[in-house]
């Protein structure tokens, strides 16, 4: 967005010095605003429409969003963009609502930003105002069909106000049959005769008679701009009102301004009127620049005390504009007496506007001083990021704008055109159009032309990358990235950026972050930080996939703070942003900071949703199906899992049937339903489908977990070895968060067989990789037996420090245990089941000892291990307590 004049844009015009305060136009406008859904103004140039709306915005009771409209604001989404900021400055937080989400993706959905408008606005607590000023600017029929929706939508206490030179082209008529428009015409808005007086007499400081104020209301018919013409030129005793016999307004115009109002100032003041007439807004350095001068903010301010058509844009006297009318004569001026002038001047602008990061302003003027080097430097640094950011429009207007002779003088623009067929979906004609730049660019023996053949195939790796084509596109970025320089750094972006992604998606981790890295080294330049915060997402997800946490955050952070840094909203897809929160709220989780881990998924998950990403969604609704389990609600946890579960199994993201699969599992824990869980381990188990199993390292360690929650000696054997190969497999490609995962599950198969030692051991050393990442939840999560296992572990001074942190984490509400983990406070030995599977058989105590060939006393005192352990005191609850735990044929 155009963020340079941004503010003054939507900034209600300060009042003029000299202004008549039109009481009885502003209390018409205050009494209508309720009554209908818009108000036209619509008069000839020259009748005051701004000036009134800024008299009455000042003094209205309603709250008013103004938006001062240009050229450059026909573009649909910007359109909106401008909207929704202008509302946000009187109805704080409304960026946060589904419309401003929307507009906050690259590449919005305009039915649905329409939509969404229309339903946050029916939420709005009073009565609201929209006012468009100088819409006749506006000739993108796209947004006079959207605006004619919102009006037809408009809920009651939502308004707009339009001020134009002629009648928009909106349903006019039907607006007036329904009566839901008030119109202000030109007989309405022109100075009564007592107005007149005021003005002249009084603001103007003239001492004219009743029979001279009555002539020119009369010749001039309260047409304002003229009559602050005909009093300038009063002022300046250059002509008494009997000479001003008005024969036509315009002619009469430019004729006394020409006699009467240019010709006695000053040279340097007249010439500086005439220099700075091209420019659509001004400032001192601005002016400065186009006139060689260096005092035009004294200048600015001399003419706007002299009252001389300059209209003052924010309150603190730095932009300004000058009167519609007057730009216009100023312009016409200047190519009669001064045509020679004229392209220098533009290119002076182009420059100034390049050197402030305004491309669009700078474009504008290069074309107008058919400055050929500006607009090539121009497309050189910021057509990738336009394309990139979704600005399609612009760059198609962009491109029709240019004369046609400079296609053939320089092959930048057909590169660009190719980019935007490109990201249209028209890859023949894209392909087609960079074949003909390298046929012309071929013959060519020079560097220039190397360097614009470099540019070529850096365009043809990205096709490659869209079309997933990782030899192709290496094979184009090879021969690119010979032939780029470091001044062409757009396409170095373009290529880095393209190729990381490719390899990321086929799994070469290295290669993709090496991508990722050059990205980032790249200028720092405003424009790129789209880029960064897309390579800062995508280096915290290959961070987080060797367990690295903190230096995953830490990219995340980036990443978010790129995201919502004001100068690039609207630049990234709206699913990119809320895969970014989302996975930022699992490492918060992981952390066990558990407020800030919601918010984050909150913020991610209502992104994802509204730009339609399934697979941020998957992510989105396991998350927030781990936070519901943590606090103990399972029934949301489940809810959640039914949402996900068909977005898993019809969605092209296999790889995330794995962590679903681990969720169900530990919902059927939580629910105390073993034989779901284990019916899922025996199909699991059958021939080599584990191993098969998509993201079978999830499978495996969900697998493992259960077979140690069954604490048969079979089953622990079997999740022993099953966490032996994982470890080696996960050591090998130093995946540190299956590492530490691994150890914790083995430390807590060895607790459960009896083995202290070993279990102790295996923990420490998994501790101790995961201590420098702050991992907490890992641990908590495996429940009240891993909590004893580390209350050991702290009895026997293991790193008491961060063993005290994770047993934190089990002493609050939010360590919530699985049923079957709190029927199990401690493991019971393998004799000890024994003797429980006995009991349940009805046997008595002499029975079971000569089963198990050993005396009723040893009977006897198993029997008081296991009351103890499962928390009853009678065979009978003993032989239930087993059932409920799926222990028994």
């Amino acid at each position: 967005m155009d963020t340079f004049f941004l503010a003054t844009k939507l900034r209600i015009p300060p009042q003029p010095h000299h202004v008549v305060y039109r009481a009885r136009l502003i209390n018409a406008l205050e009494r209508d605003v309720p009554d209908y859904k818009l108000i036209l103004l619509s008069a000839p140039a020259g009748y005051g429409k701004s000036t009134l709306l800024s008299q009455w915005a000042h003094a209205s009771r309603f709250p008013v969003a103004w938006l001062s409209i240009s050229e450059e604001d026909n573009d649909l989404i910007r359109f909106f963009r401008y909207l929704l900021i202008g509302w946000e400055q009187i109805q704080p937080g409304v960026r946060e609502t589904q419309v401003g989400l929307l507009l906050d993706d690259v590449m919005p959905d305009p039915q649905a930003v329409m939509a969404a408008f229309v339903n946050v606005a029916s939420d709005v607590p009073g009565d609201l105002v929209f006012v468009l000023d100088d819409y006749h600017l506006i000739a993108d029929p796209a947004i006079h069909q959207a605006l004619t929706f919102l009006l037809d939508h408009l809920p009651p206490k939502l308004h707009f106000v339009l001020t134009a030179r002629a009648d928009p082209p909106l349903p006019l008529a039907r607006y007036r049959a329904h009566r839901e428009l008030s119109e202000f015409r030109a007989v309405d808005l022109r100075f009564l005769r007592e107005e007149t007086a005021a003005f002249l007499n009084e603001e103007m400081g003239l001492e004219l008679t009743n029979d001279e104020i009555a002539r020119l209301q009369t010749q001039l018919e309260g047409w304002i701009a003229g009559l602050q013409l005909a009093a300038l030129a009063q002022r300046r005793c250059l002509a008494g009102t009997e000479g001003l016999i008005v024969s036509g307004r315009h002619r009469f115009f430019a004729d006394y301004l020409r006699e009467d109002v240019l010709a006695p100032l000053p040279d340097r003041m007249r010439r500086f009127l005439l220099q700075t007439s091209i420019l659509e807004r001004l400032c001192g350095q601005l002016c400065d620049a186009v006139t060689g001068g260096a005092d035009s903010q004294a200048m600015l301010e001399s003419l706007e005390r002299q009252n001389l058509f300059l209209m003052q844009l924010d309150d603190s006297r730095e932009w300004y504009r000058y009167h519609r009318l007057f730009a216009d004569y100023l312009q016409s001026e200047l190519g009669r007496l001064h045509p020679d002038a004229v392209t220098d001047l533009h290119r002076r602008a182009a420059r100034w506007y390049l050197a402030h990061d305004l491309p669009e302003q700078a474009l504008h003027h290069a074309i107008k001083g058919a400055d050929l080097e500006i607009a090539v430097r121009i497309f050189d640094l910021y057509i990738n990021i336009k394309l990139n950011t979704g600005q399609l429009s612009i760059v198609k207007r962009w491109l029709e704008s240019l004369p046609e002779q400079w296609y053939s003088s320089h092959p930048v623009f057909d590169i660009a055109r190719a980019g935007l067929l490109a990201f249209t979906g028209a890859l023949d004609a894209c392909v087609r159009c960079i074949d003909e730049v390298e046929h012309r660019l071929a013959p060519v023996e020079s560097e220039q032309a190397r360097r614009q053949l470099a540019k070529v195939t850096a365009v043809r790796c990205a096709i490659a990358c869209m079309q997933d084509d990782l030899v192709q596109a290496k094979t184009y970025a090879d021969q690119a990235l010979h032939g780029l320089s470091a001044e062409d750094d757009p396409f170095l972006h373009l290529v880095h950026g393209a190729l990381g992604d490719v390899y990321r998606r086929k799994g070469h981790w290295e290669e993709a972050r090496q991508c990722y890295l050059k990205v980032l080294t790249l200028p720092d330049r405003p424009a790129y930080r789209v880029h960064s915060a897309h390579a800062f997402g995508a280096l915290a997800d290959l961070e987080l996939r060797q367990g690295r946490l903190r230096a995953a955050a830490a990219y995340w952070r980036k990443a978010l703070a790129g995201i919502r840094d004001h100068a690039n909203w609207g630049g990234m897809p709206l699913p990119v942003i809320g895969w970014i929160y989302i996975r930022m709220s699992e490492t918060l989780y992981e952390w066990n900071e558990l407020a800030e881990a919601r918010e984050h998924l909150h913020q991610g998950l209502k992104r994802a949703e509204l730009g339609g990403d399934v697979r941020a969604i998957i992510a989105g609704y396991l998350m927030a199906g781990r936070l519901k389990l943590t606090e103990g609600d399972i029934a949301a946890a489940d809810v959640y899992l039914e949402r996900a579960r068909p977005l898993v199994e019809n969605s092209p993201f296999p790889d995330w049937i794995g962590r679903f699969g681990r969720l169900q599992l530990e919902v059927w824990l939580a629910q105390n339903r073993l034989r779901a869980a284990v019916a899922w381990a025996d199909v699991m188990l059958q021939g080599n489908a584990l191993k098969r199993a998509l993201e079978s390292e999830e499978a495996q360690l969900a697998m493992a977990r259960l077979l140690i929650l069954k604490g048969d000696t079979l089953s622990l054997e079997h999740a022993l070895e099953l966490l032996k190969d994982l470890l080696q497999a996960a050591e090998a490609t130093d995946r540190a968060g299956i590492v530490i995962e691994a150890l914790a599950l083995q430390a807590l198969a060895n607790w459960r067989r009896g083995d202290s030692a070993s279990a102790l051991t295996t923990l420490e050393r998994g501790l101790r990789l995961a201590e420098p990442e702050g991992y907490v939840r890992l641990f908590a999560d495996l429940g009240l037996p891993m909590g004893r296992l580390l209350q050991e572990a702290h009895s026997r001074d293991v790193m008491p420090d961060y063993v005290g942190k994770l047993l934190m984490a089990f002493s609050t509400d939010l360590a919530f245990p699985t049923s079957a983990e709190r029927a199990l406070p401690e493991p019971l030995t393998e004799r000890e089941q024994e003797v429980l599977r006995l009991i349940a058989a009805g046997l008595t105590n002499r029975e079971i000892a000569e089963a198990l060939i050993i005396s009723p006393e040893t009977v006897k005192k198993h029997t008081g291990s296991i009351y103890s352990k499962l928390g009853v005191s009678t065979r009978t609850e003993a032989a239930a307590r087993a059932r409920d735990l799926d222990w028994l044929d």
